[in-house]
């Protein structure tokens, strides 16, 4: 785990090259003005803004002004797993749900609280006793506990998925095997439940079907191979298993609107 202050000097934010990490993180914007492009969706930014940076995202910085400034909380999924002693623990918070928005706007009261947070927990690193992993864990914990409470709040999510054990397996099994497991029945056998209990379970935490959210990552997995590879359209669909190109085509086409050539070339640079 780190905590970086992104006006420090060495600390600059590069414009126009996409960019992707293994890692979870969460940037909290507390100066300046900027544009971000995540999974191909751009969004404005001001003070205040919270951006969380889910692993394997692509994301470009568009524009940013010279006052632009932040704090940076990053974590891997084996140090939240290990600080924790919750293999759930990411796949528990809204916010880090990659179906979600990216992007939670606030007000200066929350953005101080967090920000105060934050430099608690970079004074702790600096000088690590022998019960700062106690200390860390909880101005962690707290910050993504009231990041998941506003962000609930300001997208009208349901809270429930914080403790629903068959929810919370299925996503995070979905980010492990999206590129080779595309059917409810799938997820099922996987997770030891029947479609039904799964269905449910789904239904209650997000208010769509197990079969909507299975479509929507694994669209927001094809738009990252068209924007972000070298691959051909056929390498594309042979890797996440469709059968012929003409499936695949169709299949892209219904749910996006256009063809997956199409969408390559509207948005080639």
């Amino acid at each position: 785990m780190d905590c970086v202050f992104f006006s420090e000097a060495d600390r600059k934010v590069v414009r126009g090259q996409p960019f992707c990490y293994t890692f979870h993180g969460i940037f909290i914007q507390n100066e300046g003005r900027a544009k971000i492009s995540i999974d191909n969706r751009i969004s404005p930014l001001s003070k205040g803004s919270f951006i969380f940076l889910r692993a394997n995202q692509v994301r470009e910085w568009i524009t940013v002004t010279e006052d632009f400034s932040g704090y940076l909380l990053i974590f891997e999924n084996e140090f939240i797993e290990t600080f924790f002693k919750d293999p759930l623990f990411i796949h528990r918070f809204q916010f880090f749900q990659t179906n979600q928005p990216a992007i939670l706007h606030c007000n200066e009261r929350f953005l101080l609280e967090n920000t105060n947070s934050c430099e608690r927990i970079r004074a702790e690193l600096d000088s690590l006793q022998d019960d700062s992993h106690h200390y860390i864990r909880s101005l962690l914990y707290t910050i993504l506990i009231q990041i998941n409470r506003s962000y609930i709040k300001e997208y009208n999510l349901s809270p429930k998925l914080y403790q629903d054990n068959i929810s919370l397996r299925f996503r995070k099994s979905l980010e492990e095997n999206i590129r080779y497991k595309q059917r409810v029945g799938e997820y099922a056998d996987l997770l030891k439940v029947s479609r039904s209990q799964l269905n449910k379970a789904i239904r209650k935490t997000s208010g769509k079907s197990t079969s909507v959210i299975i479509r929507e990552r694994l669209l927001t997995e094809i738009k990252r191979d068209l924007l972000y590879s070298e691959k051909t359209i056929s390498e594309i669909a042979y890797e996440l298993g469709f059968s012929d190109n003409s499936n695949f085509v169709r299949f892209y086409k219904t749910h996006a609107g256009q063809t997956p050539s199409d969408f390559r070339a509207s948005h080639a640079k």
